[in-house]
């Protein structure tokens, strides 16, 4: 009881936070609490007995159920948000298997909440997927981010010259390059996991300039400077612009402060 008890003090204790990534119109989970269900075919390649996330440690750690359960067990140690396993309601979120793409919902919708993870995603990419489903968009669609990255000059020319065009590349620079009205305003994060990588070439592979979309502005790399510094005990690579091996302290932050945590966690 000692322990909860200085767990619940430390989630009402008051948040500074410094990175605002919440798009406008985006709604919180009722009681800061996500329903979850899985894919039955996510649990079979794991190697799960049972339907929910119970006993995830001991599953085979390269499959997608795995990646999934640990990155809700991080986002809920880092912010108070609760998972909670049940497959009733029309607006839970389902964790599915999907062949080539991995993408989530954003926030809370009155239905259809979801989660697609491809067998070769990442468990920093699954993290990521798992800001977007509690709130977060992405940081460098903040309306301010030009003053902390430059955009190269071909994704800019896509960005101005897309339109309605229904090609590939088109879809993906509609989708996830504009910049964005946010609903909380704050200071840039590069070390945010919600930020891209400069090197895209996975999106594209037959467009070589994928390989960098931008580069940092003097502002940026100050930035990037003061931020880093949480993660110096990780990897040098997890010290770069869009590091996806943890949360950072402001993608806790915002997440926590946006679903209200501190208002249902007693």
């Amino acid at each position: 009881m000692k322990s909860l008890a200085v767990l619940t003090l430390l989630f009402l204790l008051p948040v500074q936070v410094r990175a605002a990534a919440v798009q406008e119109g985006t709604k919180p989970w009722p009681q800061a609490t996500v329903p979850y269900h899985f894919d039955a075919v996510l649990l079979k390649t794991a190697g799960a007995s049972g339907k929910d996330c119970t006993g995830w440690k001991r599953w085979k750690s390269a499959t997608g159920a795995y990646k999934a359960c640990k990155a809700m067990d991080a986002w809920t140690a880092a912010t108070g948000v609760r998972f909670v396993h049940d497959e009733r309601g029309l607006d839970g979120l389902y964790i599915v298997h999907d062949a080539d793409a991995t993408n989530a919902t954003l926030g809370h919708l009155p239905m259809v909440n979801r989660i697609q993870i491809e067998p070769r995603a990442s468990y920093g990419s699954v993290l990521h997927e798992f800001g977007h489903v509690l709130g977060l968009m992405h940081e460098h669609q903040r309306p301010d981010r030009d003053a902390y990255v430059r955009l190269e000059p071909f994704l800019q020319t896509y960005l101005n010259d897309c339109g309605v065009s229904l090609s590939a590349v088109c879809r993906d620079v509609r989708n996830a390059f504009p910049k964005v009205k946010v609903q909380m305003s704050s200071d840039y994060d590069p070390c945010s996991n919600m930020h891209y990588l400069a090197n895209q070439t996975p999106r594209h592979r037959e467009d070589k300039r994928w390989n960098r979309i931008f580069t940092l502005t003097a502002k940026g790399q100050e930035a990037l400077k003061t931020c880093r510094t949480q993660f110096s005990s990780l990897p040098e690579r997890c010290r770069k612009v869009g590091q996806k091996c943890d949360l950072s302290k402001d993608d806790a932050a915002i997440v926590h402060r946006f679903q209200r945590v501190e208002t249902f966690v007693h």
